[in-house]
């Protein structure tokens, strides 16, 4: 999806998720979704976003992000690489937490557990990383 060549024994799992959503009053689809981590050390830049899935990306700073999950902030600096009919466009912004989805904020603070694995995995954890 993003275009870079990550194998599937470099990424480090998190957590497995259900998902539900009801499409029709008797159809009720139902997924499990396995996270991960991927351990990139790349530019914001150098990602190719391979994959029409992907629309874009932000890059923000883990902390500033930790911080706007857990609420102690409603702002932080970011920056994205969006897709457009041309390329990818880059820009400055700021990430709000009128951006993000509400219920990963607070009904199971999705945001904040995935953020607070990638600091354990930054600071050297390699286990003990789920959520």
């Amino acid at each position: 999806m993003l275009g870079l060549p990550v194998a599937y024994g470099d990424l480090h799992p998190i957590g497995l998720r259900q998902t539900a959503v009801t499409l029709a009053p008797d159809y009720i689809e139902r997924e499990f979704q396995h996270w991960h981590l991927i351990p990139l050390n790349v530019a914001l830049e150098d990602v190719p976003l391979a994959d029409a899935e992907v629309s874009g990306l932000v890059d923000v700073a883990l902390d500033d992000a930790i911080r706007l999950a857990d609420g102690d902030t409603d702002t932080v600096p970011a920056r994205y690489a969006t897709r457009t009919d041309t390329g990818l466009e880059y820009s400055e912004a700021t990430l709000t937490t009128a951006d993000l989805i509400p219920n990963y904020l607070k009904l199971d603070q999705l945001y904040l557990r995935l953020f607070v694995a990638a600091r354990r995995f930054c600071g050297g954890e390699r286990t003990h990383l789920f959520w």
